[in-house]
């Protein structure tokens, strides 16, 4: 018989999938992880430059820009995270999986994560 232990990690990623919120705060996170649909990138707070909220018609959009790079969540319900971006307190920001979708309606769903590259001035 095969016995599995769960680590720490392990109840706290299990904790995150349960979870409905896509993104998720912590007290003096040192970077922002972001979660795309195939890709996992990690964005030192040292970096910050700059977060802008804005409306687009029915979507909100978060721009989190970093040195050389820019996320772009979009989605609705976002002004609660660029308040906690503003406080340096987002570990983690994801795309609210499919099979959620129409879960949690109060809560803020981010449905696109872009990272753009900023173009290099000469």
């Amino acid at each position: 018989m095969e016995t599995q232990t769960n680590s720490p990690n392990d109840a706290a990623t299990d904790a995150w999938e349960k979870n409905l919120t896509c993104w998720r705060t912590a007290s003096g996170p040192q970077c922002l992880r972001a979660e795309t649909a195939s890709e996992i990138h990690l964005f030192p707070y040292g970096y910050f430059q700059h977060a802008k909220f804005s409306r687009d018609g029915s979507k909100d959009v978060v721009q989190i820009r970093f040195q050389d790079q820019t996320i772009i969540a979009k989605g609705k319900g976002l002004e609660p995270l660029c308040d906690a971006l503003a406080r340096l307190a987002v570990e983690r920001i994801r795309v609210r999986p499919e099979k959620y979708e129409g879960l949690g309606k109060n809560e803020g769903i981010i449905e696109v994560i872009e990272i753009e590259k900023s173009a290099k001035k000469d």
